[in-house]
């Protein structure tokens, strides 16, 4: 199927065309991605891949979709881990029972996602690949120690997510492999957790946005930041906690996260200082908030 449908007197959006695959196995769509030599970009949601296909930013000879096949979605226990598919929908994230339980980060992030529409369609996996500095996912699948399984047809291999994202949209992803799975491990009861991020028009991608988990007893904690460098950047704060979430504590925080910031960059939405400033800012707001629900 091409990518070219034409309608008379219309410029079409994605001129260019490709092969159009929709597998029914995993094993399929791994054939599929194998043959195509690098060549071929994997479809889940559409609400990146398609937007860069518009703009011409992505020039794909073959889109393999990812819909029709089975077990790629859903939240499940597995012992101290929840298993949560790669098509999984950001409202299940925002709905499911086991997420609000285990890992009530990611329902707090999926909320920001967008609007209704999007919620329903686009997949964690795919803001994962992605890896836009400023989603929501990136810093707390960071806070909570989750880990990106990757299948290909060679096999099955596991990447700590503070190691899956490499530069600006750039994973640690090869060739031929699909992100499968992301598996994130249930936080003790008594943690406490908080996700916060500055926009200017709500369901815009975030300015910053920052992740924390303050473990039970308030004596160790982490933060994670996005949106002030390519990637996400992860800060212990048990050092600065240890002795009580105290004004002094939670400036050690800030100036921690300012530090962690250096790699700001900036654009339309303010300057490589304001990024710094705000990482700081937003690093005391989750550590302050995620502290007060620990126990």
């Amino acid at each position: 199927m091409g990518g070219d449908l034409r309608r008379p007197g219309r410029k079409p959006m994605i001129s260019r065309e490709y092969e159009f695959h929709a597998p029914k196995t995993l094993n399929e769509a791994l054939s599929l991605l194998e043959k195509s030599g690098g060549n071929a970009k994997l479809i889940a949601g559409g609400m990146s891949l398609v937007p860069m296909m518009t703009l011409g930013l992505a020039h794909p000879d073959a889109v393999i979709s990812l819909n029709k096949v089975p077990g790629l979605d859903g939240v499940k226990e597995d012992g101290g881990v929840l298993a949560i598919g790669a098509m999984t929908r950001h409202h299940v994230l925002k709905t499911n029972p086991l997420i609000a339980q285990h890992a009530p980060l990611l329902a707090e992030a999926a909320k920001y996602v967008g609007d209704v529409q999007v919620r329903h369609r686009g997949t964690l996996g795919g803001v994962l690949v992605h890896a836009d500095p400023a989603a929501d996912y990136l810093p707390v699948c960071l806070a909570l120690g989750a880990q990106i399984k990757l299948q290909s047809a060679k096999g099955v291999r596991t990447v700590e997510a503070r190691d899956f994202f490499k530069d600006i949209m750039t994973t640690s992803i090869e060739d031929g492999e699909i992100l499968v799975e992301v598996r994130v491990p249930k936080l003790p009861a008594g943690s406490g957790s908080s996700y916060q991020r500055l926009h200017r028009v709500e369901g815009n991608y975030a300015i910053v946005n920052a992740a924390a988990v303050v473990e039970p007893g308030k004596k160790k904690g982490r933060v994670a930041l996005g949106g002030v460098g390519p990637t996400p950047v992860m800060i212990d704060v048990s050092a600065h906690i240890a002795s009580g979430v105290s004004d002094d504590a939670l400036r050690r925080v800030s100036d921690a996260a300012f530090a962690a910031a250096e790699n700001a960059y900036g654009d339309l939405n303010g300057d490589a200082k304001y990024k710094q400033a705000m990482a700081r800012v937003y690093a005391q707001r989750v550590v302050r908030a995620a502290a007060a629900q620990a126990q």
